[in-house]
């Protein structure tokens, strides 16, 4: 894998961060205003014109995450995701002129760390496993609708889990639709409007910081763990990918938890 791909699809990836977490901070302010936390929020949710713009801009991010996917591993891209909390820790300093702590600029320096490490480890790769995608998916996507059959009566936390499920199947459906065409398109789309159902019920259960760092975790760490299997990605230095990981992932849950970051999205 060339320096230049990777580079490529961490920049990538960043741009498509900006744009979902850009949405998050828009879509909080929306679902927060709603007192149902049934799955028939979003046809409330469709007739307010902040939530379909914020919508929109998390679908363009989309595309640029696809792109980020086609010339780069999953390994690298997932975890540049990370960017996008501290695109929100900027814009909240700034705009509501929260001071920003050192254990914060801690957190950025370690994603970029993280990221760092997973760049200088990027996996080579092989041909996706098409049974072992489909049962990955498949269950993925199984949790992400557990709401919707339960009427929504669950817990925030349990809705957080399952926004994040969700979100992990996304990413791996995004890696497989580079490799096998069209195909992986709609369960993709399917999926990730499970997942952004379930964080909506989320927001209205728990702190829009708390929901977005949950559900970024996991959106992060499961499909890179389960890339070897999935995407056939061969880890030459296993503990290295696991140790960037790490770093982001955990630097990522302090950076959600960070003032000007909640304050921008629970605004």
């Amino acid at each position: 894998m060339s320096a230049g791909a990777v580079a490529g699809g961490i920049a990538l990836g960043a741009a498509a961060a900006c744009c979902f977490d850009g949405a998050v901070a828009l879509q909080a302010l929306e679902a927060r205003a709603l007192p149902d936390s049934s799955p028939a929020r979003l046809t409330q949710l469709l007739r307010r014109p902040r939530w379909l713009a914020a919508t929109g801009l998390a679908i363009a991010g989309w595309p640029l995450q696809i792109a980020a996917l086609a010339i780069a591993p999953l390994t690298v891209v997932q975890p540049a995701l990370a960017i996008g909390l501290v695109l929100l820790l900027v814009l909240g300093a700034r705009l509501l002129h929260e001071p920003v702590r050192a254990r914060d600029f801690a957190a950025v320096g370690t994603i970029v760390a993280g990221l760092a490490l997973l760049a200088w480890t990027a996996p080579a790769e092989r041909s996706a496993d098409a049974g072992a995608a489909a049962l990955a998916v498949g269950g993925l996507a199984a949790i992400a609708a557990v709401p919707w059959l339960r009427g929504g009566r669950l817990p925030g936390w349990a809705l957080v889990a399952a926004a994040g499920c969700g979100y992990a199947a996304s990413g791996l459906g995004s890696k497989l639709l580079t490799e096998s065409g069209l195909v992986w398109a709609l369960p993709t789309a399917a999926v990730a409007g499970l997942a952004l159902a379930d964080e909506m019920a989320a927001l209205q259960r728990s702190g829009a910081a708390r929901v977005a760092a949950g559900a970024f975790a996991l959106q992060t760490a499961v499909p890179v763990l389960l890339a070897p299997t999935v995407t056939g990605e061969r880890w030459s230095h296993p503990v290295a990918i696991i140790a960037g990981l790490a770093l982001v992932v955990g630097a990522s849950l302090q950076l959600g938890a960070a003032a000007p970051v909640r304050r921008l999205i629970a605004h």
